[in-house]
């Protein structure tokens, strides 16, 4: 070894151990006021009220850190984090220019309360015009172990809760801001897993995914879930780059059960069977009116072999011209739990239907396949076949007046003619449903008298239903 190599080792030895020893000084000397010095810088730094109620300790290897037990972050009257451990990973070069930079943040123990209030503001913005309440952070590696994180937004009355989760954080970095146009600020690679995530009435489990986030776009990757027993798998992406955030969504939800579905609707199950669910829908907006307005896409689900709870169809239908007993809105109101269609079975009262029903119906085939325009979902192909008989629906549903848009169930024949039909109009909370109306003139106690006519006759109508779902098989005894 050269004589000049070994005395820039020593020097470089020597460089070491004098930034150790300045800054064991620096933090020895730091150390006897930790909290007190710690709580202000922090309160200062983020523009809230941070407090540290447990002991704050010091550590020197394998790395200078620092220790906090309950902490506790407050903004504008009300609580917005907390953390039952936190370690400060601090780069010691920055102690020489007495300063604390954080290099690795780790928390334990967090609970997480963001909540938007009826003036709009979150609760983590600044309390005045200017003031900065999310500091600048360079390259801070980031880890959250034990989440527990909570939304809310009081203006729409939305909430959304996640439990039991890990986040692993990389090359974090945040320019200072007043908090609101933190997402154009920050960038990050993460991975996320959570026991439990629930949205409104949508409770997922076992939620994985990976995210980038940069110039104004968050994006996940690899996301995987289950729900109601199926598995899961979607994609988001989210950009806050232009004056309105625009939002693209593709998810689907394979062989989940309805039974498991149904609860959310009813105390007693509904029915049951596999079912698969897919869309994929583009929004734009800041809050959730403007971003119903704004959607776009298309939405299917499918089953085969379902089991529903509401009466049986087909025995309904053979006896209805004799006993003029008969709702096919309440029979076929499954049709309206499509895949957009799920918010406005909140208002259906379905233990009604199926604490009167008194037997179920065996569907052979569902499809419901949906389009929506501007927050307008249309039908384009939903219908679904018992043994005997096919039940279809037309018509839309507005989510932006949260109204039916001429909906109609109707009883078809093999042609994809309307038998017997009922209209569904109002608003989703309050429908007005209309009486059951045979379409045809024909007389005859059992409606399969009416395939067989025209079928020998050849007559002609008009199609009400010209979707992909095949009629049933004649039954020769028939």
């Amino acid at each position: 070894m050269s004589k000049s190599l070994m005395l820039a080792l020593y020097a470089l030895g020597a460089a070491l151990a004098l930034m150790l020893l300045v800054g064991v000084i620096l933090l020895l000397s730091w150390r006897g006021h930790a909290r007190a010095q710690m709580q202000a810088a922090a309160s200062q730094a983020l523009g809230m009220q941070v407090t540290i109620d447990g002991p704050v300790s010091l550590k020197f290897f394998p790395s200078v850190a620092v220790s906090l037990k309950d902490l506790h972050i407050r903004n504008r009257g009300s609580d917005l984090a907390s953390a039952g451990q936190a370690t400060l990973g601090i780069e010691l070069v920055s102690l020489l220019r007495r300063q604390v930079r954080i290099a690795r943040l780790e928390l334990r123990r967090v609970s997480v309360s963001l909540e938007r209030g009826r003036d709009g503001r979150l609760n983590f913005e600044a309390s005045s015009p200017g003031a900065t309440a999310i500091p600048d952070i360079e390259s801070t590696e980031l880890s959250f172990t034990d989440l527990a994180f909570s939304y809310s937004n009081r203006q729409q009355g939305t909430h959304v809760q996640a439990l039991d989760c890990d986040v692993k954080a990389s090359d974090v970095r945040v320019a200072a801001s007043g908090g609101a146009d933190l997402m154009n600020r920050l960038s990050l690679a993460a991975k996320v897993s959570c026991r439990q995530i629930n949205i409104r009435d949508l409770p997922l489990s076992d939620v994985k995914f990976t995210a980038v986030c940069g110039n104004g776009v968050l994006q996940t990757g690899d996301l995987t879930l289950r729900a109601f027993g199926g598995q899961g798998s979607a994609l988001l992406r989210a950009d806050f780059a232009g004056p309105v955030p625009a939002w693209r969504l593709h998810a689907a939800l394979s062989r989940f059960r309805l039974a498991e579905f149904s609860k959310n609707f009813s105390q007693k199950a509904f029915g049951d069977g596999l079912m698969d669910f897919s869309t994929e829908l583009t929004m734009a907006g800041k809050d959730a009116d403007a971003m119903t307005r704004s959607s776009n896409g298309d939405a299917s689900l499918h089953g085969t072999d379902l089991t529903l709870a509401v009466g049986n169809l087909d025995a309904e239908l053979s006896q209805y011209k004799a006993t003029q007993r008969f709702n096919l809105v309440d029979l076929g109101g499954f049709l309206l739990a499509g895949p957009i269609g799920l918010a406005v079975t909140k208002g259906y009262d379905y233990a009604k239907v199926i604490s009167s029903s008194g037997g179920s119906s065996q569907i052979k085939t569902f499809i419901s396949e949906w389009h929506v325009d501007h927050g307008v979902a249309q039908a384009t192909d939903v219908a679904m076949s018992t043994r005997s008989n096919r039940v279809a629906l037309k018509g839309g549903l507005d989510f932006v007046n949260q109204s039916f848009q001429e909906a109609t169930v109707a009883v078809i024949d093999r042609q994809g003619c309307a038998v017997v039909e009922q209209k569904v109009r109002g608003s989703f909370s309050h429908p007005d449903v209309g009486e059951p109306n045979i379409v045809t003139s024909l007389a005859g106690p059992a409606l399969h008298l009416l395939d067989k006519a025209r079928h020998v006759v050849g007559g002609h109508c008009q199609v009400f239903y010209s979707g992909a779902l095949p009629p049933p098989p004649l039954d020769p005894a028939r």
